[in-house]
């Protein structure tokens, strides 16, 4: 937890209890001021550097009602940032029971603690709360969708979370949604795949590019499906596609691209084209060791490490230089060999713990590739890194 995070919780758990007691003082100007004795734990817990006990204080301090409602609200969002998920409940469940508020005051104290119950693993929980306030008219329901989507999305319900999705691709959401929507469809149609249930996985696939005509995930995985199915050629037609989609994932198809050329009766020749053209659009070291494998038969070792060595000159990837030492261990000997094993091992660990992905949205790093990003929850964020360390 952040230093500035503990500060916010000391001033705002101090202003808590200060606000009981000058509304508690309020309501009793005939008498002599006078604090609970909570007030005074509750400093003494913070003067050391208990918030825990101060939380509790303050929540025994502080009279649940409309004038104090936006700080227990502070109080529950700041617990929750913190990921102290259990007191964020408490603080939230105290403002249910205590309180008597607006219906739209309590509506939204409810959507908190869906939310609370959401991040705390509680699922079950969350998904009734936030579908009961989605039948509530005004601002609540949209938010309780929102809250509802992500359960499924956790629980890969993706059936249901389509149906929710649809809902909230409305207005200036739309575009959003139907990208979450056409994602969903692909991650059906990759359970399909994986079963062989090659039918479902077609249909699936219609729906995802439906739904988004630019998603290049939808592409690679008709490609797998043609190429499962023994369609060669329909399969390099879907796979080449992506370079007019989203050409930072062409690698990604590499593979089954290469398979689907090798099986079919098209030249090879048009392989090359073809990945001439993407590195045109990107940089990517996958796509030059593509390229330079396909060629190695005509036009021997030799020239085939020129080629890489030309193209690590303008854009340096430690994963070529690899590469480019491996064609020249298999034609040398001796003491020479050794050291470029050496020389291998050394740049093979200074990328051995090094993220090859991130996501564009928030930043999150990983060593595979995630469509759905862990920590932002966006779809098709998460791009290859490109760089010394990367494609």
């Amino acid at each position: 937890m952040g230093h500035m995070d503990n500060w916010l919780l000391y001033l705002l758990i101090v202003a808590a209890i200060g606000i009981g007691w000058w509304l508690r003082g309020r309501e009793r100007v005939k008498q002599p001021e006078t604090v609970g004795p909570n007030y005074y734990n509750g400093l003494n817990f913070l003067l050391n550097e208990e918030p825990d006990r101060a939380v509790s204080a303050f929540i025994e301090e502080l009279d649940v009602n409309q004038d104090t409602l936006e700080t227990h609200l502070a109080l529950g969002g700041l617990l929750r940032r913190r990921g102290e998920i259990e007191k964020a409940v408490i603080v939230h469940e105290n403002i249910l029971s205590h309180a008597r508020l607006e219906k739209s005051a309590m509506l939204n104290v409810q959507l908190e603690l869906a939310r609370d119950y959401l991040l705390a693993g509680l699922l079950d929980r969350a998904e009734e709360l936030s579908i009961t306030l989605s039948r509530e008219e005004g601002d609540t329901r949209q938010a309780a969708r929102r809250v509802t989507l992500e359960v499924y999305e956790v629980e890969k319900e993706w059936e249901q979370a389509i149906e929710v999705a649809q809902l909230l691709a409305v207005g200036m959401d739309s575009e959003k949604y139907e990208k979450a929507i056409s994602h969903y469809y692909c991650e059906i149609a990759s359970d399909c795949l994986a079963k062989k249930d090659f039918e479902c996985g077609r249909e699936a696939i219609r729906e995802a590019i439906g739904h988004n005509s630019h998603n290049a995930r939808a592409s690679l995985i008709l490609g797998q499906l043609d190429l499962a199915e023994g369609f060669f050629e329909e399969a390099i037609s879907a796979l080449m596609r992506i370079k007019d989609q989203e050409p930072v994932y062409v690698h990604e198809s590499l593979e089954a691209l290469t398979e689907a050329f090798g099986k079919s009766d098209l030249p090879e020749q048009q392989l090359r084209d073809y990945l001439e053209a993407c590195l045109e659009l990107t940089p990517s070291i996958s796509i030059v060791l593509s390229l330079a494998t396909s060629m190695r038969d005509e036009i021997g070792d030799e020239s085939m490490s020129k080629y890489i060595a030309n193209h690590l000159k303008h854009n340096p990837t430690i994963r070529g230089l690899t590469q480019l030492i491996d064609l020249h261990v298999d034609n040398t000997s001796g003491v020479a060999k050794q050291n470029l094993t050496i020389l291998r091992s050394f740049a093979e660990a200074l990328v051995a713990d090094k993220p090859a992905y991130r996501c564009q949205g928030c930043g999150f790093e990983g060593k595979k590739l995630f469509w759905h990003c862990p920590s932002c929850r966006d779809w098709a964020t998460i791009k290859p890194i490109f760089g010394l360390e990367g494609e």
